[in-house]
């Protein structure tokens, strides 16, 4: 099965979903810390007149990131992935 043309197209697949969307992760939070590491007073900064600051609202921001990479990567499973593991399944049975 490991041989199978549907079963490399559904390794390399994942692997291309996986990989750009773990990469946007992982530049988004280690840029979020890398500010707070390196320049926490512009995490204090209020934006306006408001009692907001950037680091609640960037914080937030990046936690609606994470919510939409998840969304993300659910749709393109469904979309890419699973008919992949169906003709697989077909094939095995």
């Amino acid at each position: 099965m490991r041989d199978s043309k549907t079963y490399q197209q559904l390794l390399i697949t994942r692997k291309k979903i996986i990989f750009f969307l773990l990469s946007i992760i992982i530049i988004a939070y280690f840029s979020f810390i890398s500010v707070i590491a390196f320049y926490p007073s512009f995490f204090g900064k209020l934006i306006g007149n408001s009692f907001f600051s950037m680091g609640i609202v960037l914080g937030f921001i990046l936690i609606l990131l994470i919510f939409a990479v998840t969304l993300i990567y659910v749709y393109q499973a469904n979309k890419k992935l699973e008919p992949l593991i169906k003709k697989i399944q077909l094939q095995l049975k």
